[in-house]
């Protein structure tokens, strides 16, 4: 089958409209066995596209044995229950003629426990070359240096270090998910850093190659997903050679997760240098391609993968606007502190612009909804925050629609799109939802295609807004300082052309002047939550509680 590519201009329109994360299984089911899967995303394009989405980020497709699918069995190949390569190649193709871009869940810091690479890698063979794809430690030191009792960071559960056997085979993610902690990404990372140390100087430079030919292996994140040993080569040509193989069905990018632990512990000049050649492979095929990696972590860590890497997901930003608006305020503290960031983006980076990735919640977090418990107008604040500001927003599929899930409960942040009140053919029924259901205040996609004040509907307004401004898709950010904590006022500038956008993130009416240049027409209302008779009277106007007004300077 040939693939259709994007032109230049789209894949640059593409990278600066908005992103759409999508848990298959959950989406939209073709076939009638309650699992989504690649042709009942396709069947949904349509929607995507009339939504305004100009890239899809499909969460892991490949075979596993997980629910989640972050635990690759094979790289090559495409779960069976998603479809097969032929139905990926025609979900492509019709992306490509939508003008939407299609990028893939890279999960390379570690394989599946069932991996063929793993099953080699414990045969016991000093000379076997698939040891090395792993990282491996005397048992005995393991105990010695007290790395058994170390907690992981989901968990103090179990160690980092785990043996080949039973125990590993019948890991219960689900419950090992229901016990887990909660605390803050930053913080995990400070603890696992600190044991990490360990790992380089005892397992991979101090010990001799019998040492370390044991049955006692490294895995971060869960007993059933061991770690790859990235100062392997043939390891790091494995992944090329994946990255091409996708690249030529024409996918036009990855998202990488888990991006800076490739090398234990994290080594940041190795990582960057990794990145680096794997974009340099990936270029070979598309000289395009879209590298945007996972790192939760601060931006001033965030910043030096920006040498290698498009885009790095915000995650300071994310924390940013929700405590924004659920504190309502202050506004211009949250600008001042992202403007921070951009800047350091752009120091580290050592480049004149990047593609910051914007988002206010995805697969790992509590949703939006369930955060504001259930308040539309916070709802739509933050839907209205997140699509004004520079870079690429992305929303997690579901959040258009206001779809509930919360921690602990990794599954139920998965749960099935709502598409209908009724028993809809195509509704996927996988699971039984524990949060996005009618009875707990879920409205389905069809009744808010219905409601002109819908939250779908503030979404695709201001998505195609977005999509069509060149000053919202490319402009830089110009802050406007205020006292008045709940207010948010900004101007976006690309091209000498302005607008100017003022968003109420507090619940009681605002007066605000705005500034000249935007009162010598009368400035031209783009975009408002209220009635725009309401706005202007002599260069002030009044902006309801949890509102928003976007104005242009002509």
């Amino acid at each position: 089958m040939s693939i259709k590519r994007l032109t230049s201009e789209l894949v640059r329109r593409g990278l600066h409209g908005v992103g759409y994360e999508i848990f298959v299984q959950s989406f939209f089911d073709s076939n009638g066995d309650g699992i989504g899967d690649l042709n009942g995303l396709r069947q949904k394009l349509n929607y995507l596209s009339d939504l305004g989405i100009t890239l899809i980020w499909l969460m892991p497709i490949h075979p596993a044995k997980t629910y989640h699918k972050y635990d690759v069995e094979d790289y090559m190949n495409i779960h069976p229950d998603y479809g097969t390569i032929d139905d990926f190649c025609h979900l492509v193709n019709e992306c490509h003629e939508r003008g939407i871009l299609l990028i893939l869940d890279l999960v390379a810091n570690h394989t599946s426990y069932d991996h063929l690479w793993f099953k080699q890698a414990q045969l016991n063979s000093v000379s076997n070359p698939y040891r090395d794809y792993y990282i491996w430690m005397d048992s005995e030191r393991v105990k010695k240096l007290g790395l058994h009792a170390f907690d992981t960071p989901d968990a103090n559960l179990t160690g980092l270090w785990h043996k080949v056997g039973p125990e590993s085979e019948h890991f219960d993610w689900e419950e090992f998910e229901k016990k887990s902690k909660t605390t803050s990404a930053v913080n995990k990372d400070d603890r696992v850093t600190s044991k990490l140390s360990i790992i380089h100087d005892e397992s991979l430079t101090n010990l001799k190659p019998e040492q370390i030919r044991t049955n006692t292996y490294y895995a971060l994140f869960d007993p059933r997903m061991p770690d790859l040993n990235y100062d392997c080569e043939y390891v790091q040509d494995e992944m090329c050679h994946i990255g091409r193989r996708w690249l030529e069905l024409g996918v036009d990018g990855f998202r990488l997760d888990a991006a800076k632990y490739f090398y234990k512990p994290p080594r940041l000049k190795s990582n960057i240098a990794w990145w680096a050649k794997f974009r340099n492979e990936m270029s070979r095929i598309n000289p395009s391609v879209y590298l945007i990696g996972e790192v939760w972590d601060l931006s001033t860590r965030i910043a030096p993968y920006l040498r290698s890497l498009d885009s790095m997901f915000n995650f300071e930003l994310a924390d940013l606007l929700i405590s924004c608006i659920l504190n309502e305020g202050n506004g211009s503290l949250m600008l001042k502190s992202y403007m921070k960031i951009l800047n350091t983006y752009i120091k580290e980076s050592d480049k004149q612009e990047v593609i910051d990735a914007i988002f206010l919640s995805n697969h790992d977090q509590n949703r939006v909804m369930s955060v504001f418990n259930n308040n539309l107008s916070k709802a739509k604040m933050a839907a209205a925050l997140l699509l004004t500001l520079p870079g690429l927003p992305f929303i997690y599929y579901g959040e258009e629609i206001g779809m509930l899930g919360m921690k602990p409960h990794d599954k139920y942040r998965r749960e099935p799109f709502l598409w209908s009140s009724t028993n809809c053919p195509g509704q996927t029924t996988w699971l039984e939802p524990l949060y996005t259901k009618i009875s707990n205040g879920c409205i389905p996609l069809d009744k808010q295609l219905e409601d002109s004040n819908s939250l779908v509907n503030h979404y695709k307004k201001l998505i195609h807004i977005r999509c069509q401004s060149d000053i919202l898709c490319f402009g830089s950010l110009r802050p406007i300082m205020t006292k008045i904590r709940c207010l948010c006022l900004f101007e976006r500038e690309y091209n000498n052309k302005f607008i100017f956008i003022a968003h109420n993130i507090g619940s009681r009416r605002q007066c605000i002047t705005i500034p000249e240049i935007y009162r010598q027409n009368k400035g031209k209302i783009i975009f408002s939550t209220q009635n725009e008779n309401q706005i202007m009277n002599n260069g002030e106007f009044n902006l309801n509680g949890y509102s928003s007004v976007i104005i242009g300077s002509d």
